[in-house]
């Protein structure tokens, strides 16, 4: 018998029975077992496969967590999840085709703001469950299917292209920080690197890398309302366990 995992869900708030949040939806491309490690044991070593499998644990059922109660799970998978897998498949093949140095625009069939609330679940998977308890916005943006009304004008989303064939490995971050060297700037984020995307959320309005592509605007469209839009995606690759650093394959 499978072990009851017990905390506070990611999204509501509610303390009971956690329900595992495959990030992103198990649909898309997160079907199969991954190795999981954490940052702190990889800090001071040398990125390797090597290293990797040596501090890592086989997660059989896919990347991700204990993080939601088994109702915001539901629900936000009846939502949303369909629309976000649908928008993968679709960018699956620029992923394993597009040059990291070329920036090509692509069209996808999707419903936009299904895809930007899928995305946004997947970020308080990843950020802990105070995240969204400090933005009792974000909260009621998620649970209501029909709202439009954004939670923090300050909150962006930033996507790339995950560029399959030079990078080795996916990446996942909770809340980050770092100083820009050359802005000056602050910059506050968190991140989700799986096939086929990057994405940022940046909770400051700036994003670490200039390279990522702003998609906030998916929250012009209506729940369930479908467009044909065109995105300019670069491939960006991971090759390192510092978030928000895509770089050619070392």
């Amino acid at each position: 018998m499978a072990k009851t995992i017990e905390g506070k869900c990611h999204i509501c708030g509610s303390v009971g029975p956690l329900s595992f949040e495959h990030v992103p939806p198990r649909a898309a491309f997160n079907d199969h077992g991954v190795l999981e490690a954490k940052i702190e044991s990889l800090i001071g070593k040398a990125f390797t496969a090597d290293t990797l499998t040596e501090k890592a644990v086989n997660n059989q059922r896919g990347a991700g967590k204990h993080t939601l109660c088994v109702s915001c799970n539901n629900n936000t998978g009846s939502w949303f999840a369909a629309a976000y897998v649908a928008f993968a498949k679709q960018a699956m093949p620029a992923a394993h085709t597009n040059s990291n140095d070329v920036r090509r625009v692509r069209g996808y069939s999707i419903q936009p703001l299904n895809v930007l609330k899928q995305i946004l679940t997947m970020f308080c998977s990843a950020c802990g469950p105070n995240f969204a308890e400090k933005h009792p916005a974000l909260v009621r943006y998620l649970l209501n299917p029909e709202s439009r009304e954004y939670p923090n004008t300050r909150f962006r989303i930033g996507a790339a292209l995950f560029d399959v064939a030079h990078s080795t490995a996916a990446r996942q971050s909770g809340i980050s920080g770092r100083m820009n060297s050359e802005s000056g700037k602050n910059e506050t984020f968190s991140e989700i690197s799986y096939p086929p995307f990057n994405f940022v959320l940046s909770l400051t309005g700036d994003f670490p890398d200039s390279r990522l592509v702003d998609i906030t605007w998916m929250n012009e469209f209506s729940h369930r309302e479908r467009s044909y839009v065109f995105l300019p995606l670069l491939a960006l690759s991971v090759n390192t366990y510092l978030p928000a650093v895509y770089s050619g394959k070392k």
